[in-house]
């Protein structure tokens, strides 16, 4: 095919296109309109799955995690080994934890709630339940017979239809708890804390010193939380970590998110559904306008070929309006998706798990983007295929 004939198929296709300039813009809107339902929704879900991770690595895992061996109940030495991983460069914190769990009794409600003892100062550098404290204040380090609570054992932060038992207690109030060695001990709230992830606000949080006045024991953790510059860096981070000679379990938070991998991925079901009924929505769009296009000027195409226009130049300015409508389409897609994304960015979606941001990364926006102009192309190309081999008497005189 030589200049004078791409030449030709371009002025073909601009014609067409501009002879129908109210069909254009139908078609790039559904274009634009499937490139969203591909995209936005992808991007709200990859968004909320990134809140929950955010939330387990803030609230209970960090990006690593150091876990008794199997035959151990208790990390032993901690005070050493916190030591020597805070000594690693570029480590952000290293925060040992102590689990149990305690009966909390206030007025005649009786509740059994998990409990982290945590070191306060450490702890700031590794979670974010200092960010979130809604009444009273954050623990200090020297603070005995006070503790924090999630606002979801709190009645007051129910919702109307929730009828699960809560505590209706506030900051000031004293809670009774009672331990699993059967010691017994009175509590002042001294803050309530909200972090929007349903992991972290079911629980109480108490000073570590107080779990040795409680259970006797000293330089132990259940958990040690260490908090990295970022994600990404956890396989560099676990060998120095081993280089330390550190025998216990090290674990990245990746492998603690079963229950959210299962959640994120049913979503991503109804993802990949919605994008393909997307997909077929504006191939199915381009196919039926081109057909009828071809079929009304039948005669014309006729005509044409009549005069010794070749099919194939015919059936290219088909092919190449279609792939005008699949390039303007995706365009306009991406402006107002990439509006939507500006806004949401500044306005969150709020949601229980907390404000979701959506993401889009350039992967998918390159592969939706590139699928829909192809798509659009295979629409246009076939009908009008048919249509450029046709014989040219039927098309003249029986257009």
């Amino acid at each position: 095919m030589n200049k004078q004939d791409l030449k030709v198929i371009s002025f073909l296709a601009y014609k067409n296109i501009a002879k129908s300039k109210s069909t254009f813009i139908v078609i790039i809107a559904v274009m634009a309109m499937s490139f969203l339902s591909i995209t936005f929704f992808a991007a709200i879900i990859d968004g909320l799955g990134y809140e929950f991770e955010e939330g387990m690595i803030e609230g209970l895992t960090g990006h690593l995690m150091i876990e008794p061996t199997k035959d151990d109940l208790y990390i032993t030495n901690s005070d050493t080994l916190v030591k020597n991983i805070k000594r690693i460069p570029g480590v952000v914190g290293v925060a040992p934890r102590l689990e149990s769990s305690v009966i909390a009794t206030y007025k005649n409600t009786e509740m059994g709630i998990p409990v982290f003892f945590i070191d306060a100062d450490e702890e700031l550098k590794v979670s974010n339940f200092h960010e979130n404290i809604l009444l009273g204040e954050y623990l200090s380090s020297k603070d005995t017979n006070e503790l924090l609570i999630g606002a979801d054992l709190i009645e007051s932060y129910a919702k109307e239809d929730d009828t699960q038992k809560r505590l209706d207690v506030n900051v000031g109030d004293t809670l009774l708890l009672s331990f699993s060695n059967g010691e017994v001990r009175d509590y002042k709230v001294k803050g309530i804390f909200k972090t929007g992830s349903k992991f972290s606000d079911d629980k109480i949080l108490i000073n570590t010193n107080e779990y040795s006045k409680i259970f006797g024991k000293d330089d132990i953790a259940s958990k040690i939380l260490i908090r990295l510059p970022d994600r990404g860096s956890e396989g560099y981070y676990t060998q120095k970590i081993i280089d330390l000679g550190v025998s216990e379990q090290i674990n990245p938070w990746q492998t603690k998110m079963g229950a959210v991998k299962q959640f994120v991925g049913s979503l991503q079901i109804t993802n990949k559904i919605t994008g393909f009924i997307g997909l077929l929505t504006a191939f199915a769009t381009i196919y039926i306008i081109i057909f009828i296009n071809v079929t009304n000027k039948r005669k014309q195409i006729g005509i044409l070929k009549a005069v010794g226009i070749k099919k194939e130049i015919i059936l290219g300015s088909y092919v190449l309006q279609s792939l005008i409508y699949g390039v303007v389409g995706v365009v306009l897609g991406n402006i107002v998706m990439q509006g939507l994304l500006a806004l949401l960015t500044m306005h969150p979606l709020s949601m229980p798990i907390g404000d979701v941001v959506p993401i889009l990364t350039f992967d998918r926006l390159i592969t939706t983007s590139a699928t829909l102009i192809f798509a659009s192309i295979i629409a246009g190309f076939f009908p009008s295929k048919k249509a450029a081999d046709d014989n040219i008497l039927e098309a003249i005189f029986g257009g």
